[in-house]
């Protein structure tokens, strides 16, 4: 009985993270914290642009320059991939903070510099 505690209590403490870790999250969570809002993003500490997550896993993207895209998105195994003109893969991470990031599938890394209550609308980038 002692060995059993011993090995559950080993297997509690290797699935949870370390502190300090940072936490993906998984879809879910990421609904929870996204939808109906808006994301601006930096990159290296300069803007980068924001996108906005719809219902229905419909999202905006407006540049910095203004210029917006319609896309969609969906969870591919721990991915959140976003098919706008091309599709574009991220996983998205909490900090002990309780500040976000995501990470491409290809190594590019953009801060969330702020998550806003409301979802943008832009002219050319129909909800249809």
């Amino acid at each position: 009985m002692r060995a059993a505690t011993a090995s559950l209590l080993a297997l509690i403490v290797m699935a949870a993270p370390a502190r300090g870790e940072d936490v993906q999250l998984d879809t879910e969570a990421f609904l929870d914290l996204m939808d109906g809002r808006t994301a601006s993003f930096t990159y290296e500490g300069e803007p980068y642009g924001s996108e906005a997550y719809h219902p229905n896993r419909r999202v905006i993207w407006r540049s910095t320059n203004g210029q917006c895209m319609e896309g969609v998105w969906r969870s591919i195994a721990d991915y959140l991939c976003f098919q706008y003109e091309a599709p574009s893969c991220w996983r998205v991470f909490r900090t002990d903070e309780d500040a976000y990031y995501a990470v491409s599938s290809d190594g590019f890394r953009v801060e969330f510099e702020s998550i806003t209550d409301g979802a943008f609308d832009c002219t050319g980038a129909p909800l249809s």
